[in-house]
């Protein structure tokens, strides 16, 4: 079995073993948020969103997306599994609670494997696919997707917000559009940041949580109010982490595709 398949596998099985640990009253909002390279296990930069929309959504449960956030020459392998990881996390929560509303937080690196799994490929050698990845029950209960910092930026969408006119390191072909989910999308990139646009200014580019995280609470908050999500109860918090353990596992295979899963980038 290839390198990049067994690594699949143990994203799918880190998922499964996620599902055994959620709980099963289910919330009316459920949140999952997507961390940038290198960012330990968790929320990363995604995490200024995430709280924000968790707080103002008594009740509302949150879920960091598992995968390795590497980088270097195992990026697109790392963007590989990714992908494969928002799909099978959105639809075992799905299978479990499927009149939850969800809302999609993806930062960098996060919100290119967000950006892949709603949208489709292709993207170098991690897609293949130009159809979307996420299920069909999962593309009904998402309310809103946050974009900040994504490498996959190309000018002229709809959804874009901040100043950048250039594209990312991995920038959509020009011309593509997200038919399925673009009026739920907002996409921040500026000008300065070298990893969504041609910039030089790392602190662009970790600064959107800061710099735009009101802003993309409102456009959530709007989101919701047309699904008719209200704002009550009280806050439980659910991550998806799996054990230190298993995490080592998808490392070690990670590393063992290094030779033969080079990145494009």
């Amino acid at each position: 079995m290839k390198p990049v398949s067994i690594l699949l596998s143990a994203i799918v099985t880190a998922s499964a073993t996620v599902a055994e640990t959620r709980r099963q009253d289910c919330p009316k909002l459920h949140i999952f948020g997507a961390r940038e390279t290198t960012a330990p296990p968790g929320f990363g930069s995604a995490s200024t969103v995430v709280n924000l929309v968790q707080q103002a959504n008594g009740g509302a449960t949150s879920e960091s997306i598992v995968y390795p956030a590497a980088g270097g020459n195992v990026y697109a392998a790392s963007v590989a599994a990714g992908v494969a990881a928002v799909a099978n996390q959105t639809k075992i929560f799905n299978q479990m609670c499927p009149e939850s509303k969800i809302v999609m937080v993806g930062y960098s690196q996060g919100a290119q494997i967000v950006d892949d799994a709603f949208c489709g490929g292709p993207d170098g050698t991690s897609l293949n696919s130009t159809a979307a990845s996420i299920s069909s029950g999962v593309g009904k209960m998402v309310a809103a997707i946050i974009l900040m910092g994504n490498p996959r930026h190309v000018d002229g969408l709809p959804f874009n917000v901040g100043n950048a006119t250039a594209g990312g390191f991995a920038a959509r072909p020009v011309g593509f559009r997200c038919p399925a989910f673009e009026d739920i999308i907002q996409a921040n990139c500026d000008a300065e940041d070298p990893f969504c646009a041609k910039g030089n200014s790392s602190a662009t580019h970790q600064g959107y949580g800061r710099e735009y995280g009101k802003d993309a609470l409102a456009f959530v908050e709007s989101k919701l109010d047309s699904h008719g999500v209200s704002s009550n109860g009280t806050n439980v918090v659910v991550t998806s982490e799996v054990s230190a353990l298993r995490l080592d596992w998808v490392y070690m295979l990670l590393a063992v595709g290094a030779a033969s899963v080079i990145s494009p980038y």
